[in-house]
C-alpha cells in the first residue's frame, strides 16, 4: 500500500483477496472480493469475476460516451497518515505496506483524534446482515433472503437481481457492502432497485439500530480482530484431532495450546499478567468463562476482544501435563 491512495483504492482491507473495475480517473465501477470466517475463498468464484470483467467494459464505454469524469479528492497514503508515519520514524525497517495496515492506521488516528466509538469495529458487513445472501457464481442474485430480515421486509425474494443500491449500479457483494459500511450502527435505510422477471422493482430496506454489529465469530477472520481490547495477552495454535485423541477430547472439542505469553511492546503487560495469574506456555486451553464452543484460536481472541469487560477476570480452565488447571486471568485495559 506504499503510495496508494486510501480516498481512491477504498476496499475492505482486511480481505485477502479483492479486485477494483476503475476508469483511469479513479472512478471505481465495480468491487470484487469478499470472504467469511470460513473460507477465505469461499464466496470467491472465476465466472463471476469474468461476468464482471465483460460486462464492466460495458459499463466504462457508457461512462467515457457521457463525457464523464471525476474530481479526485486530496490524496491520503498511509505513509501520510500521523501515526502511521511516527510509527515509520521508529521502525525504519517497516518497508513492505500491507493493506491491513490501512485498516491499523486509520483505526489508530481516529482513536489519536478522539473520533473512535466501539461502533466502529463493525467493518464492511456482508449482505447477510440485511439479510441477503447472495449466488457466488453471479453475486448480483439473490440466492436467498433470510425470513424475517430487513431484506425480506423490503420485498425482496430468492431469484431476484440486484440492480442498484442508492441510486448507484451494484453487481457484487463488495459493491452492497460499500454502501452497508457507511450505514451507521444505530440504523438507516438503503433504496434499492430489482428486477423480477424483467420487471422492475424498488422498495427501501431499513436497517434497526444494532444491525452492524458482529459475532465474535464473523469478526474472527479480520486482521483488525487483533487490535482490539482487551486482549489475553496470550495466544496459540488449535490442536489436530490425534492431539486431541491422546488427552482424551473429542475431535470437535476445542483446545488450544498457549504458544506464548505477551510480553514485549506496548501490550507486555497483558502477558505478565496472565503469566502471574499462573497462565504457562504449553498449557491446553479447553475454556473461557463457560465457553467450550469455539470454532478455532481466532475465535477465542476474537470473542474475548469482543465480550470481555476489564476490571473483571476470566476463568480459564485448562490442562497442563494432562491435569485440569482453573485460572482467573484478570482483564485488563
Amino acid at each position: 500500500m506504499r503510495g496508494v491512495d486510501l480516498n481512491t483504492f477504498e476496499f475492505d482491507w482486511d480481505l485477502t483477496f479483492a479486485a477494483l473495475l476503475m476508469n483511469a480517473d479513479g472512478t471505481v465501477y465495480h468491487r470484487f472480493g469478499g470472504r467469511d470466517h470460513d473460507s477465505a475463498d469461499g464466496r470467491l468464484r472465476m465466472e463471476a469475476l469474468t461476468r464482471l470483467l465483460v460486462d464492466g467494459l460495458e459499463e466504462d464505454r457508457a461512462y467515457r460516451a457521457a463525457g464523464k469524469s471525476r474530481t479526485a479528492p486530496k490524496a491520503r497514503p498511509i505513509e501520510e497518515i500521523p501515526v502511521f508515519a511516527a510509527r515509520l520514524l521508529k521502525n525504519k525497517e517497516v518497508s513492505c505496506y500491507h493493506c491491513h495496515m490501512a485498516t491499523e492506521a486509520v483505526r489508530e488516528q481516529s482513536q489519536a483524534d478522539g473520533k473512535w466509538t466501539p461502533d466502529d469495529r463493525w467493518l464492511w458487513p456482508l449482505p447477510d446482515k440485511a439479510g441477503l445472501r447472495m449466488d457466488p457464481a453471479n453475486p448480483a442474485i439473490v440466492k436467498e433472503v433470510v425470513a424475517g430480515s430487513a431484506a425480506a421486509k423490503a420485498g425482496l425474494a430468492a431469484g431476484d437481481r440486484l440492480v442498484s443500491v442508492n441510486g448507484t449500479s451494484v453487481r457484487t457483494e463488495p459493491d452492497v457492502q460499500w454502501f452497508l459500511n457507511r450505514v451507521p450502527a444505530g440504523g438507516g435505510v438503503l433504496e434499492v432497485a430489482w428486477e423480477r422477471g424483467g420487471e422492475k422493482k424498488t422498495s427501501t430496506i431499513v436497517l434497526e439500530p444494532g444491525w452492524k454489529a458482529a459475532t465474535p465469530l464473523e469478526y474472527s477472520w479480520r486482521p483488525a480482530m487483533w487490535l482490539l481490547k482487551p486482549d489475553p495477552g496470550l495466544g496459540g495454535s488449535d490442536l489436530g484431532a490425534d492431539e486431541k485423541k491422546n488427552i482424551g477430547l473429542a475431535p470437535g472439542a476445542f483446545a488450544m495450546r498457549i504458544d506464548y505469553l505477551i510480553e514485549w511492546g506496548e501490550r507486555a503487560g497483558t502477558g505478565q499478567s496472565a503469566r502471574k495469574a499462573g497462565v504457562r506456555k504449553g498449557d491446553v486451553l479447553l475454556s473461557a468463562d463457560g465457553v467450550a464452543d469455539f470454532r478455532s484460536h481466532l475465535h477465542f481472541q476474537a470473542w474475548f476482544r469482543l465480550t470481555r469487560e476489564p476490571g473483571k477476570s476470566a476463568v480459564l480452565q485448562l490442562l497442563r501435563d494432562g491435569k485440569p488447571v482453573s485460572v482467573d486471568l484478570p482483564v485488563l485495559p
